[in-house]
């Protein structure tokens, strides 16, 4: 079961149960994405440097979509509108939503010096996208079904869980479980 950490489907690498395999299609699905004319796509792969994430999370932004809010003190302050999609690790489905991510960038060397992001694990409702990044989604659900993802509506994952069980999330507290939460969590 997902809330367990196992991997589950039918088809290939879902099927086999080795967790490499599974990791190595997220790849190449990353690697299919990046190849998106003039779209940037970042990866976590890492379950973001503690515990366990049952995702990988993608943020994808086409090259344009970042506005610089301030220069300053040899600092550089940009925004970046884009898509977070969140690649299971346990079975052939994502979800996608929006976010503007911030960033502080020192000028002289390019080094990233602070940053600021969301989730789309924080409210069901955020996994929709503006007709401002509409092509753009289109363009990453095309590599999702190249890849047999099968891309999960807000309103099924909005649905309250309906049996009693433990998630190891820290975004809902035990009585107010989602389908969302039983597929896609991290802990922490």
């Amino acid at each position: 079961m997902f809330i367990e950490g196992e991997i589950m489907g039918d088809t290939f690498p879902y099927d086999s149960d080795d967790e490499q395999e599974v990791l190595a299609h997220i790849n190449r699905l990353f690697y299919r994405i990046c190849r998106i004319h003039n779209v940037v796509c970042e990866a976590e792969w890492d379950h973001f440097g503690s515990g366990y994430a049952s995702f990988v999370e993608f943020f994808c932004y086409r090259k344009e979509d970042y506005i610089t809010v301030q220069e300053k003190y040899g600092m550089r302050e940009i925004e970046i509108k884009g898509i977070i999609l969140y690649v299971s690790r346990l079975a052939s489905v994502a979800i996608m939503g929006e976010d503007v991510r911030c960033r502080t960038i020192r000028i002289e060397t390019a080094e990233e010096v602070s940053g600021g992001y969301g989730s789309i694990l924080d409210t069901p409702t955020s996994l929709a996208v503006s007709e401002e990044l509409e092509t753009l989604a289109t363009e990453l659900q095309k590599a999702l079904q190249e890849f047999n993802y099968k891309l999960l509506a807000a309103n099924e994952m909005s649905t309250p869980l309906l049996f009693k069980t433990k998630i190891p999330t820290i975004y809902r507290n035990e009585r107010q479980y989602l389908v969302l939460d039983a597929i896609f969590y991290w802990e922490d």
